[in-house]
């Protein structure tokens, strides 16, 4: 099994406006960019909201300005981040690179800053996006386009990561969000009471109640990470879904982290990845639970096919920075 490429940028660091962020985190690592994570992920008001924002707009300046990098690499979300980030370009001559979120085009509040996000794009040697939909609307403002759908990383600490034994687990990974189908998904899991299922995530989102589910069903709410890879590495599969399919979801790039096969959504972008590390559903309760018996009936071909999706995934990193070194070969060392 090969290790988790680096290409490290030239004095680098990243920056993300969160409290944790799995896919940042990968990210600077394979840039080999130091990694600063801002803030808070809590909802406000809009007049804290504000305060907070402007406090994350100084603190991003207070940390360009001290630690001087030749490349920064941000999220394009919220905007004001990436635009801190290209103020700080323009007096210094650092290069910008967006990690590139869907949510800076798909999300009403956001498209007041698209002018200013198609700009930093064109004049950046590079854009990172997760998938080729995003790909295709960046590139159309004549902007330079790499696709990184995943970055796995060589393994989650130091977790042994082995099946338990007796049922077969399922760790639903979910954050209760509007595009999550959970009440399709219980009912799925309702169907096969032979399977053991853990949901993990702020359930009072959508008013469940733990002691209402049968006994197979567990609401854990959220999961200190490392209770969350302890449940992983003893399930069967991770379940991620969305009805938005062409977006990469993070429990699975966790899970391609892990070696642990996915059930997810039909999705071009998640097919690309997973191969057949994953097994793809429709988002009914019949086909989820077609899916969930699927895995484990053939789960010595997904557990295999999990392994390899891991490494083509390398081999398409590997391409595409090799394109980007090609055409702005001075800010990689």
């Amino acid at each position: 099994m090969s290790k988790m490429p680096k290409y490290p940028l030239r004095n680098s660091l990243m920056i993300a406006w969160k409290s944790e962020c799995f896919r940042s985190t990968s990210t600077a690592m394979l840039f080999g960019a130091k990694l600063f994570l801002i803030g808070s992920n809590k909802r406000r008001g809009k007049v804290a909201l504000g305060l907070y924002y402007l406090s994350r707009m100084i603190e991003t300046l207070r940390i360009l300005m001290r630690e001087r990098p030749s490349s920064v690499v941000c999220l394009n979300q919220p905007p004001m981040l990436p635009m801190m980030c290209w103020l700080y370009g323009c007096f210094t001559g650092a290069v910008v690179i967006m990690d590139f979120h869907s949510g800076a085009i798909s999300k009403s509040q956001w498209k007041i800053f698209l002018p200013l996000i198609r700009q930093i794009a064109r004049r950046s040697p590079f854009t990172i996006c997760h998938n080729r939909i995003d790909g295709k609307v960046v590139a159309s403002w004549d902007a330079r386009v790499v696709h990184i759908l995943s970055i796995p990383r060589d393994g989650l600490d130091s977790v042994s990561y082995k099946l338990r034994d007796g049922r077969p687990l399922f760790l639903f990974s979910c954050s209760f969000a509007e595009d999550e189908p959970v009440e399709v998904a219980l009912e799925a899991m309702k169907a096969c009471p032979e399977f053991d299922f853990v949901i993990s995530g702020n359930y009072r989102k959508r008013q469940l109640d733990p002691a209402s589910q049968p006994a197979h069903i567990k609401l854990a709410g959220f999961m200190d990470f490392s209770d969350y890879l302890a449940t992983m590495a003893q399930s069967i599969a991770v379940i991620s879904l969305s009805t938005r399919p062409h977006i990469m979801q993070m429990a699975v790039e966790e899970a391609l982290s892990a070696g642990i096969p996915v059930v997810t959504n039909i999705s071009p972008t998640l097919s690309e990845v997973l191969g057949e590390g994953g097994v793809f559903s429709e988002l009914n309760a019949p086909s989820l639970a077609v899916a969930f018996r699927d895995v484990a009936r053939q789960y010595d071909r997904h557990i295999k096919g999990i392994l390899e999706a891991k490494e083509a995934v390398y081999g398409k990193i590997a391409k595409e920075i090799q394109h980007a070194r090609q055409i702005q070969p001075a800010i990689f060392e």
